[in-house]
């Protein structure tokens, strides 16, 4: 008996402190399962500290709606630690305003070499060839230099899915449009510079009525190039017209060298009909001068008494008919004596010119 006793007392002392145990295994899993949940919790609540790097911008969105100021405008945070609700009732988005963001549009047709297979031509879906107005078919390579617009941070973020995406479509049509209103010439050399500031204008003027977020600042035409199996006939086309330019540029030069050359022969000639006019006004002056002075004189003597007007009139007519026959005759190379009674033989005119040679 008091061994069944004793065997009853063991097993009722083995189910207590089993009991016991289970009690503290329960009280140890309610304190781990706690704790775990409090970790939890803390890691949880630090999910709400985020980092914004020098050259970035954040902007938080709380229970899906975008933080803004006090005037309404999209809230920006600056770079720094920052806190705000946990994830997932805040998503921070990071933006760097500052980046000028290449957007390529077309790539260069490249030969593929026959012994090699590695190298090959571009994806004809990403050669950017545009037909031109002239209906000649060109390879364009265009880079459009962006950057995320402050003004419109919410744009950017919201309104499109993709807003580089949309921009290079726009981008496309843009050059498309452009180069349907250009000759092959005009967008090959010519007009480079007036194309590329109407793609910059239309584009910017496109990215703001899709409001895209973006703002474009330059669009540049990197490559204007013929398709390769045109090449050299494009390159003789070219060639031609240089050449035509450079005869129509020596003709014009020549043309304004005989012009100038013309324009001082005429300057010349003018010079000397004028300098010969002042001469022969001057002469005529003092011819006539002299002529006033001989009347006056004559005048004078026939006021004095010393000769008849008429008398000296006829002596100054032949003082003036004398020297003129001097001054004739001092230019004669040979002089003959004839009387004037007698009939003349002429050809003592042409002995007088064979004994002068």
């Amino acid at each position: 008996m008091q061994s069944a006793r004793c065997k009853v007392k063991s097993v009722g002392n083995e189910r207590r402190t089993a009991e016991s145990r289970c009690r503290a295994g329960r009280v140890n899993l309610q304190f781990a399962l706690f704790s775990l949940h409090f970790a939890l919790f803390f890691v949880f609540l630090l999910t709400g500290f985020f980092v914004v790097r020098g050259n970035e911008t954040a902007v938080v969105r709380r229970f899906g709606a975008t933080v803004k100021n006090a005037s309404g405008d999209v809230r920006l945070w600056p770079s720094g630690w920052h806190y705000d609700c946990p994830w997932p009732f805040a998503v921070v988005d990071r933006i760097n305003l500052n980046e000028i963001r290449t957007l390529k549009i077309g790539d260069l047709e490249q030969d593929a070499p026959a012994t090699n297979r590695f190298l090959r031509n571009v994806d004809p879906a990403r050669q950017a060839q545009f037909l031109s107005g002239d209906k000649n078919i060109l390879n364009v390579q265009v880079s459009v230099s962006y950057r995320v617009s402050e003004s419109e941070l919410d744009a950017f973020l919201f309104a499109a899915v993709s807003p580089e995406r949309r921009l290079r479509t726009l981008a496309e049509s843009v050059l498309a449009d452009a180069m349907l209103l250009s000759g092959v010439d005009f967008a090959h050399t010519l007009g480079r510079n007036e194309l590329r500031e109407r793609m910059t204008a239309d584009l910017q003027r496109l990215a703001r009525e899709q409001r895209l977020g973006l703002t474009v600042d330059d669009v540049t035409i990197a490559n204007v190039s013929p398709p390769l199996r045109v090449k050299a006939e494009f390159v003789d086309v070219m060639n031609a017209r240089a050449d035509k330019e450079t005869a129509i540029n020596q003709a014009r030069a020549y043309s304004e060298q005989r012009e100038a050359e013309a324009r001082a022969a005429a300057r010349r000639a003018t010079d000397s009909a004028e300098v010969f006019r002042r001469q022969s006004v001057e002469a005529a002056k003092a011819e006539a001068e002299s002529f006033s002075k001989l009347i006056a004189q004559l005048r004078s003597e026939e006021q004095s008494g010393r000769r008849p007007y008429a008398e000296a009139r006829q002596l100054a007519m032949r003082r003036k008919y004398l020297d003129t026959l001097e001054e004739v005759l001092r230019k004669v190379a040979a002089k003959v004596v004839l009387d004037s009674g007698q009939a003349i033989d002429l050809t003592i005119l042409r002995e007088q010119k064979s004994s002068a040679k």
